[in-house]
Order: structure tokens, then C-alpha cells, then sequence
């Protein structure tokens, strides 16, 4: 099988400092996969370069495989790659629900001509109702997304890759800056909407890591250095002694 996204021998070095040191990584079609390691580790240098906001020293990247290493970010979006920053990146001045109009105009681009796609395409209209009810904010849709609490944010922000009809996603830290409450409804959120779909995800929450991810990668000072189950890399010893330490429940 194909992998859904693959990355064979990155490395990234900024000036004489080297981020990355030959990273392998395979993700299969609808497999759900965190990437952990402790700050520093070059995690969010990786999903730079997966996503297109840099290109690496040397190595490839294919989604599906078709290599996508140095396309621009919206040729990367185009073929279906959406990614989620650390902080949000709605439209802070439209309604919710523009918000995904939005969104969902991108994904029908090449389906309609340019003045249908600003007319109230019904297509379009259906398919942003259809993820404002999946990220639970139709109560919500008239409003400024400016105005949205941060875990509303953080859940249109979800729902503009779902949006746009993105079947790969890149999720950098979705839980951060949430109390355990608005984490764990963020954590079902990401299960129930991610479904059938690839999802990448950078998070330092081990409940949230543990209780998505299919498999988990480890990278530290640059290296992957385990791959697994969760199951797996909670037990193990040499991922314990790098990074997890007492902060995993065992």
C-alpha cells in the first residue's frame, strides 16, 4: 500500500545548526499518528516542510505518493493537505459560518466557475452547515469568530480543513492551552470529525496522544528514534528515558 504521506531522509539545517537528521516516516491511508519528542526535538520544523513553508537540505516528501518536497503550500493544500498552527487562523471579522464558506469555495474551485463560487452556491452552503454541525458550533454561526471562545477557535479552525475537503491533516498541538475539560471535548471532537480521514498530530498532552493515535513516532534531537502503538511506547524503556519519563500514567 501506498503510504498516505512519507517522508524519506529529511534533513534540515538552519546556518551551521542541524535540525533535522535524516527523518523517515510512513503514515498509512486514514491511520492516525502523533509525532512527540521534547521542545527542541525539531517537530514543528517537520511539519514545516511537510506542509510547504520550507524546503529541506535534502530528502523527499510525497503525499500518496506523488512528491510534494518543493511545491508552495497551496499546491500542497490543493492536492489535500490542510494544517492547523499552534494558534488559530480563522477569519477574526466573519461569521462563523463565512468562516467555512470560505473554506468550503476552496474545495469547489475547480467544480465552478468564479461567479458562481461568490453567488450562494448551495453546494457550498450544505457543505459548511454539514461541519458547522460536526464541530458543534450551529449554535455559534452568526457570530464573529473573533468572539469565539479560544476551544471554539481551535474547533473551526478543525473545521476549515474539513471544510475544505482536506483528506490529510496536520495538527500542531490542538489541545494546547486548554483546561482538562475543553481537552478532552477537543480529543472527542478530533476522533469523531478525523475518521476516515490521515491525520498527523504534534501534541505534548500524552492523554490526548494516547487516546487518538493509532501509532506514535518519537523524535528526538532530530532522529526518530522509536516508532509504535501507543501501547509500545509507553513501555518503552529507551523512549521513556529520552522523553516520556513520569509523565505518562503506566
Amino acid at each position: 500500500m501506498i503510504p498516505a504521506l512519507a517522508v524519506y531522509g529529511v534533513e534540515k539545517r538552519f546556518g551551521a545548526t542541524q535540525i533535522l537528521r535524516g527523518v523517515d516516516l510512513a503514515i498509512e491511508p486514514g491511520e492516525r499518528h502523533a509525532l512527540i519528542g521534547p521542545n527542541g526535538a525539531g517537530k514543528s520544523t517537520l511539519f514545516n516542510l511537510i506542509a510547504g513553508g520550507a524546503r529541506p537540505n535534502a530528502g523527499r516528501i510525497d503525499l500518496f505518493g506523488a512528491e510534494i518536497t518543493r511545491l508552495a503550500p497551496a499546491a500542497i493544500t490543493r492536492r489535500g493537505l490542510a494544517r492547523s498552527f499552534q494558534t488559530t487562523s480563522v477569519f477574526a471579522r466573519l461569521s462563523v459560518f463565512d468562516n467555512l464558506r470560505c473554506a468550503a469555495m476552496l474545495a469547489e474551485r475547480d467544480r465552478t466557475r468564479w461567479w458562481q463560487r461568490f453567488s450562494g452556491s448551495r453546494t457550498v452552503d450544505a457543505r459548511a452547515d454539514q461541519v458547522l454541525e460536526a464541530v458543534g458550533l450551529s449554535a455559534r454561526r452568526h457570530i464573529q469568530a473573533g468572539t469565539l471562545s479560544y476551544a471554539e477557535q481551535r474547533a473551526l479552525d478543525l473545521g476549515l480543513a474539513l471544510a475544505g475537503g482536506a483528506h490529510t491533516l496536520l495538527l500542531d498541538e490542538p489541545t494546547a492551552g486548554m483546561n482538562r475539560a475543553e481537552a478532552a471535548r477537543a480529543i472527542e471532537l478530533i476522533r469523531a470529525t478525523t475518521a476516515g480521514r490521515t491525520l498527523l498530530m504534534v501534541e505534548h498532552d500524552m492523554d490526548a496522544v494516547f487516546a487518538i493515535a493509532d501509532r506514535v513516532s518519537v523524535l528526538v534531537q532530530g532522529r526518530i528514534i522509536a516508532t509504535g502503538t501507543p501501547a509500545a511506547i509507553r513501555a518503552d524503556a529507551a523512549v521513556r528515558a529520552a522523553y516520556l519519563g513520569d509523565n505518562v500514567r503506566t
